[in-house]
């Protein structure tokens, strides 16, 4: 689903009785959130068409289904004008829109919250039945690409990177990375300004991108120790075993065979597992490397503690990670501290602050506010994380 897609209803268009092909969407700041799919409306869903608009948030359906929708309620209202019929009456305080406004954000989150879940426990699925069969389901990571590029597309970026810096157990890696990279790629794709079809084949490479650690042995991925020679250049192997399951499962599209296969590729030519440098890496390749990077560095594992997402910008911006394409980082550090601003951050003091201003030159240390003061994040007071996805509720 795109953004252009839809377009925007007045509550008023529908009518008790009415049955609604399509999604009917509410906006919500910069995000499309799904109120109803496919649904007869019954007159609590009406009244709360009606309490969206009184908040001040338009009602959207799919363009497809306009005409259909607008013939029907024009059928309804005839006869609902003939039976003397009247318009629901919802009279709401200033106060009661705002808390309808807060508990939508609410609503929000969690539905958002849930989507994620769910999402990544389809990937688990796909990833076992990759597992089991060498092969990848294409009709089941078509869907999932497919949701991820509706996400992005109807989603506030913001809430999308609170999802991938959520906290996440390092037993559910595999397939909380291939979410977060498929959703980063994407998000990257679009903020380059890349044709759809190009963002959409994006996802797709992040999603599979690392498919062939699925035949590396658990003992080396869960290590929480050095890794030895050998297990070392087993690991390094995983790219490569990726490369050959796709074109095993008829994948054809170099660009999502080069972006898996190089994505540990660096310009420098020091990465795997071939070895070549700067223009022999593809576009796809650059992308996914970046998105790679920043979702590892995200993350807990058996053999690492988490990093902060200051910390990580900290360190693109540093350059610590210069055989990555510059333009493409550039383009991240652009774009992700807006993603940053108003969100809630644990702090190594104990304490809970919201991000209010991050320095473009000193991303470790955010300004950020605790009770109403203001507080320079330093070395002795350091961002460690973002806090729980679902703990603050901001528009």
């Amino acid at each position: 689903m795109r953004k252009e897609d839809l377009t925007s209803i007045l509550a008023s268009t529908f009518y008790e009785g009415m049955f609604i092909e399509g999604d009917v969407y509410f906006n919500f700041g910069k995000s499309y959130v799904l109120l109803c799919r496919d649904v007869t409306i019954t007159e609590a869903l009406l009244a709360k068409f009606y309490q969206t608009e009184l908040g001040n948030r338009e009602l959207f359906v799919e363009k497809k289904h306009v005409e259909a929708i607008l013939t029907l309620s024009g059928q309804f209202k005839k006869l609902h004008d003939e039976r003397g019929g009247t318009a629901p009456e919802i009279n709401i305080s200033a106060e009661e829109a705002e808390r309808i406004s807060k508990m939508m954000a609410l609503s929000l989150k969690v539905t958002l919250h849930e989507d994620y879940q769910n999402l990544r426990n389809r990937i688990n699925s796909v990833m076992d039945a990759i597992s089991r069969e060498n092969k990848v389901p294409w009709d089941a990571a078509d869907s999932l690409k497919e949701e991820i590029a509706t996400k992005i597309e109807l989603t506030d970026p913001s809430l999308l990177i609170e999802c991938i810096n959520n906290l996440r157990s390092p037993d559910d890696y595999l397939d909380a990375h291939a979410a977060n990279v498929g959703m980063l790629n994407g998000m990257i794709g679009t903020w380059l300004n890349l044709p759809s079809e190009d963002v959409d084949t994006l996802i797709k490479t992040g999603l599979l991108h690392d498919i062939g650690k699925l035949r590396i042995p658990v003992k080396i991925l869960n290590k929480p120790g050095p890794l030895s020679d050998e297990e070392f250049t087993e690991i390094k192997k995983h790219s490569v075993y990726s490369y050959e399951i796709l074109k095993f499962s008829g994948e054809t599209d170099n660009r999502i065979l080069e972006g898996v296969l190089s994505h540990h590729e660096r310009l420098n030519g020091s990465g795997y597992p071939s070895g070549i440098q700067v223009s022999q890496i593809s576009l796809f390749s650059r992308i996914t490397a970046v998105s790679d990077v920043y979702d590892a560095m995200v993350a807990k594992r058996a053999y690492k503690e988490r990093h902060s997402p200051f910390d990580i910008l900290a360190e693109f911006a540093f350059h610590k990670f210069s055989n990555l394409d510059i333009g493409i980082v550039n383009v991240f550090l652009e774009k992700l501290p807006l993603a940053l601003i108003g969100k809630n951050v644990l702090l190594s003091d104990g304490r809970t602050g919201k991000v209010v201003y991050i320095n473009p030159h000193n991303f470790s240390y955010p300004i950020v506010e605790i009770d109403g003061k203001l507080l320079s994040t330093s070395p002795s007071i350091k961002c460690l994380a973002m806090e729980n996805f679902l703990a603050s509720v901001d528009d």
